[in-house]
């Protein structure tokens, strides 16, 4: 990281140290390496897929892509090859991983818009239940993404975005995620990016940011969305809609 501002890791996370009456913790955060990747899809595979909203619809899917999606693990490589994703790790637990925060940095000249032409995954049946689960996720993101340029709105040439935010529900309701939300947006402002943004499918993500007052720039009603003739997430529990979100920094 650049800047006079820049964040020094790893860090101690000033967090309580006692966990369910007796249990110690001690919990550092750390910038990802990309000897980390795998440990961290795992991570992922265990604590934030099976809770994301386009997830559900995998529950009825029994190909490998549903039960470990490739598209996870090559974003976790992707990004962890640069020094802007975080983790944190619990000291008193054999310094397994407890939360993470995979973050992006893209440029207004290389950024290429989620379209049609970059189309992964191809529909193996008319029932919502048996399409692959990245394909309906694509078409969520297509739609909150339409006709809006984070660019443009916030007159910058590099965003960060917060592509993936989670953490284990042993450690939940200890504000791990938005420390990691205040850290990466640390490193961003040390990047000189100009904008922080966010695709919160998840109603969990869009608490946590907007806590730091991003604006919602478009949002989709789960319970409206129409895909291949069905509305196959009109029933998810626990998440209604999602936005995009974004930051000015």
């Amino acid at each position: 990281m650049t800047g006079d501002n820049a964040l020094t890791f790893p860090l101690e996370l000033e967090l309580p140290v006692v966990k369910n009456g007796n249990r110690q913790q001690r919990l550092i955060t750390h910038v990802a390496r990309a000897d980390e990747a795998d440990e961290i899809f795992e991570f992922l595979l265990r604590h934030f897929f099976p809770l994301a909203p386009i997830r559900q619809l995998g529950l009825y899917d029994e190909s490998e892509e549903a039960k470990r999606p490739e598209w996870i693990q090559d974003l976790v490589r992707d990004c962890v090859k640069t020094p802007h994703s975080l983790l944190v790790r619990d000291v008193c637990r054999h310094q397994q991983i407890v939360a993470v925060a995979i973050n992006e940095f893209k440029t207004k000249i290389d950024s290429t818009d989620v379209g049609p032409s970059s189309e992964p995954y191809a529909s193996k049946s008319s029932n919502p239940a048996q399409i692959p689960v990245g394909r309906l996720h694509k078409a969520v993101l297509e739609y909150i993404n339409r006709d809006v340029n984070v660019f443009d709105i916030y007159k910058t040439d590099l965003k960060m975005e917060l592509s993936i935010l989670a953490v284990d529900d042993r450690y939940a309701r200890q504000g791990l995620a938005t420390k990691l939300v205040e850290f990466s947006l640390g490193i961003a402002r040390a990047e000189g990016a100009g904008a922080v943004w966010t695709e919160a499918l998840s109603e969990y993500t869009a608490k946590v940011t907007s806590k730091f007052g991003f604006d919602i720039l478009r949002t989709v009603k789960y319970y409206e969305f129409k895909f291949d003739e069905d509305f196959p997430l009109a029933n998810i529990p626990g998440h209604r809609v999602g936005h995009l979100m974004a930051l000015k920094i």
